[in-house]
């Protein structure tokens, strides 16, 4: 009894030590071949029509996007900017204040844009859209996220990208107008990004 114990606890564990084993090769062989979508670069100024790219889960078809300008603030001068008080407790070190245009070139009216998917990429750090400070640069807006414009028409967005100190080194943080990000405005199958 005790050797058929014996037996059956050695062949589970090697049963199990099989399974992991061949778990963890099957992932590493996923994860070698799968390829990162090829990333179209586009400078500030420049029109990107989205096409059949999506960014978080839905075509965005027939609408295109173009960056305006982009400047870094901190947040008492994005408050003075947009005449706005300090309410909140707690506040982004700095802003990336990215002017954008959202234009209908060809969509119909079951196609629109989600403002909140966008967001800015650099090396190993991103940052997403503060709403609170949204409402404030885009007052006309009054707290409207999704956007479908009329086919032809274009509208002016101030999105503001809150950026936090601990998320970057002290060199890189002095230096954060130096700092490479992109407006990431597709992900897949084409990532297309707006070098800031």
């Amino acid at each position: 009894m005790k050797y058929k114990r014996i037996i059956k606890t050695f062949l589970l564990l090697v049963l199990s030590a099989l399974m992991v084993f061949l778990y963890a090769k099957r992932c590493i062989y996923v994860n070698r071949n799968i390829k990162d979508a090829p990333v179209k670069s586009y400078d500030i100024g420049e029109e990107v029509d989205f096409g059949k790219d999506i960014l978080m889960d839905f075509t965005m078809e027939g609408y295109s996007v173009k960056v305006n300008s982009a400047d870094i603030m901190t947040y008492k001068e994005f408050l003075n900017k947009y005449n706005g008080e300090d309410i909140y407790s707690y506040a982004p070190g700095k802003i990336y204040d990215v002017s954008i245009t959202l234009k209908n070139i060809s969509a119909d009216e079951s196609t629109g844009v989600n403002i909140m998917d966008f967001y800015i990429q650099g090396a190993a750090v991103h940052a997403g859209i503060d709403s609170n400070l949204y409402d404030l640069a885009n007052p006309k807006v009054e707290g409207i996220y999704a956007v479908a414009l009329r086919n032809g028409t274009e509208m002016e967005f101030h999105l503001p990208f809150g950026i936090h100190k601990e998320n970057f080194n002290s060199k890189t943080w002095k230096n954060i107008e130096n700092f490479n990000m992109n407006f990431v405005a597709t992900l897949y199958p084409v990532k297309k990004v707006i070098e800031l």
